[in-house]
């Protein structure tokens, strides 16, 4: 095969058959391309690299996507792919071409990852969702833009970092979702915290399989946790908070959105939980019965995503917060204020959004059960 030195001479042998080879010819001299590339990259350097790069970008505008997929497989583990072409198969619509190099090309940047998995199918990023490793920035978009598949193959992936809000955001999803919540439990990242929320409110059923699956490691914190709840759950008892009441109150202004959220403030800072819910209600959309368990949960992150999502000033957040969960005002400002700032709006509603389609989901399949 031709060393380094002779690439260009057989490089411009090539562009010169171009012009008149037919689409079945294109094909064959695409392939012995790229096994060139492949047999003698080691020796490369960045000009052969660009060359080979020019050519591959104008034979892959005249090639089926059958011959671009395997082009894709061939080239993606190479750290010294031609960029241009890896940057084209990546951004294809068709995830048999785009996947290999999505899963695991060394060409692609984060700006990259996090682009193509705005703009791209689902399928597209679940592909990079698998790849060995993906910063914090790529997690996060991740998590915020993909359905449940995706959401569960970065829980998956135990080479996906994530800061502690992307964390808080995946578990606030596994609420009503088993597998999402079991690929999360396997992780050795989640803070004790998350962990706590993330068995709190996981089913009896889904309980049970954690158990039978935990490392010795997670086999005594899990305990603790399920023996905490069970013990503030007695506590509480039949305690019923008295919503019909708090109903007749705020249907008297919430016609008014603006009045309706100073009231949202008042009644938090007043310690009325009944009527903080369902002025939360009033201005999400969202049931009280599916609100009601969040105040219930062992973090209060899931209620400061609510108020992100409904862009409420931090002082109405907080004010919620320890009305809702009865912390202690200055720990949760110390605790939630920075998170709170850090999480986008356009974040908390997409996250939300989820989170109801998975209550709605799971109210339909213990209704029918039912």
């Amino acid at each position: 095969m031709p060393t380094a030195t002779r690439i260009i001479p057989v490089m411009k042998e090539i562009e010169a058959a171009l012009s008149g080879a037919s689409g079945e010819q294109k094909l064959r001299m695409l392939m012995g391309l790229t096994d060139l590339f492949s047999a003698n990259q080691a020796g490369y350097g960045d000009s052969h690299v660009a060359l080979f790069d020019d050519i591959m970008v104008r034979m892959m505008e005249r090639i089926e996507s059958d011959a671009l997929v395997e082009l894709s497989i061939r080239l993606a583990p190479s750290e010294k792919a031609p960029p241009n072409t890896m940057q084209r198969l990546a951004r294809h619509d068709s995830v048999g071409v785009a996947g290999p190099v999505l899963s695991n090309c060394s060409r692609l940047t984060d700006d990259d990852l996090i682009e193509i998995a705005k703009t791209k199918s689902q399928p597209h990023l679940a592909m990079i969702a698998r790849r060995p490793q993906l910063n914090e920035v790529v997690t996060d978009v991740l998590v915020d833009h993909g359905d449940a598949d995706v959401a569960n193959e970065v829980a998956m992936n135990a080479g996906a970092r994530m800061t502690e809000l992307t964390m808080g955001k995946l578990v606030m999803r596994a609420d009503s979702d088993a597998r999402l919540t079991e690929s999360i439990f396997r992780r050795r990242d989640v803070s004790p915290r998350l962990f706590r929320q993330l068995v709190t409110q996981a089913t009896e059923a889904v309980r049970e399989k954690l158990m039978h699956n935990a490392r010795p490691e997670q086999e005594t914190a899990l305990k603790q946790v399920l023996e905490e709840v069970s013990n503030e759950f007695a506590a509480r008892g039949s305690e019923l908070r008295n919503y019909d009441a708090a109903r007749r109150r705020v249907a008297t202004f919430s016609q008014d959105t603006v009045a309706t959220r100073a009231c949202l403030f008042e009644a938090a800072t007043a310690g009325r939980v009944a009527e903080t819910v369902v002025i939360l209600s009033v201005l999400s959309g969202i049931a009280v019965e599916h609100i009601e368990p969040l105040l219930d949960g062992a973090d209060p992150f899931a209620i400061m995503v609510l108020c992100r999502s409904l862009e409420l000033p931090w002082k109405t957040a907080a004010a919620v917060i320890t009305a809702c969960h009865g912390a202690n005002p200055r720990q949760v400002v110390g605790t939630q204020e920075r998170s709170y700032e850090e999480l986008a709006t356009e974040s908390a509603q997409r996250i939300v959004h989820f989170w109801q389609g998975r209550r709605q989901i799971a109210d339909k399949f213990f209704a029918k059960r039912g």
